[in-house]
């Protein structure tokens, strides 16, 4: 009696041992007895019944209790390649003499570009103000808009648009619209560098009433560098060609180097150059200034 008693006591617990055993089925149809010991991002550890600690992998799961078994999510989220910024430049450049010559020299100009996204967006205002032994003031001012797409890392697509006049050459009116295909080649605190290139249309309306319109290939560079912790040398090209007349060309450069007075305030050098190999009749095709003055940065 007492020998079926015992018996009969051990067969339920081990019954019991088994409802209270929990189960876990794998993809490929095995089923293996036991309990979750510990689970981490990508795996498990399984104590089985009958093999003892398993490691196995979430994807090859298929439910445990009948419960299918929740995997890390693999949603991939985008996001910006560039934190949002904002900065600019202000500067002004003035001369004025009298006496035995009467001269007024004014240049202003202004830069600002923000940064949303993968997005970056640049705009630039400058006028200028020339004058010899009160003669009338010879003027000139542009505008400028343009919107980097950067579909990757480096590369982006530019559009970008400009309008202005320019009475030293004998422009009344013009404006340019045009894409480019560009590279970031660095940008960092210290310095930075972008390359592009793309057609530009530009339209040429002349104080002599003739006009000039015509599609161009365009190459453009943007460089600037920290020299010392204070020194910074910045310098910009661009160059368009016809592309219905090769020898029809014209190049635009400045160079210069900048300096801190105090907090944000900059005292500028700077050498501008622009060559047009066709210039209207009666003007050079080069013009040069070099300037010293001031600047505002934010």
């Amino acid at each position: 009696m007492q020998y079926r008693l015992g018996r009969s006591l051990f067969i339920l617990i081990i019954a019991t041992s088994n409802l209270c055993a929990d189960e876990l089925i794998l993809r490929n149809g095995d089923i293996l007895q036991g309990s979750l010991v510990e689970r981490s991002e990508h795996q498990l550890i399984w104590q089985s019944d009958n093999f003892g600690a398993l490691p196995i992998p979430l994807d090859k799961i298929a439910s445990i209790n009948g419960s299918p078994i929740e995997e890390p999510d693999q949603t991939v989220v985008e996001t910006a390649r560039f934190a949002d910024t904002y900065s600019g430049d202000l500067s002004l450049t003035g001369a004025y003499a009298s006496g035995n010559e009467e001269r007024e020299d004014w240049d202003f100009e202004s830069s600002v570009e923000w940064r949303e996204g993968d997005f970056r967006h640049g705009s630039g205002i400058n006028f200028e103000s020339h004058s010899l032994n009160n003669s009338a003031a010879n003027e000139e001012y542009s505008i400028n808009y343009s919107l980097d797409w950067f579909f990757q890392e480096q590369w982006f697509l530019k559009t970008g648009a400009a309008f202005g006049a320019n009475d030293n050459r004998a422009i009344d009116q013009y404006y340019s619209i045009g894409s480019a295909l560009g590279r970031q080649f660095w940008d960092t605190e210290t310095g930075a560098l972008s390359a592009e290139t793309g057609l530009v249309w530009v339209n040429e309306d002349f104080q002599d009433q003739t006009s000039d319109n015509r599609l161009t290939w365009s190459w453009g560079a943007n460089y600037r560098q920290m020299l010392t912790d204070q020194l910074e040398l910045f310098h910009t090209h661009y160059l368009r060609v016809s592309l219905s007349d090769m020898s029809d060309s014209e190049i635009s450069a400045d160079v210069g180097l900048k300096a801190p007075l105090v907090n944000n305030i900059f005292t500028e050098l700077k050498f501008e150059w622009i060559y047009d190999n066709q210039p209207v009749a009666g003007k050079d095709p080069s013009d040069s200034q070099f300037t010293v003055g001031v600047s505002y940065s934010w």
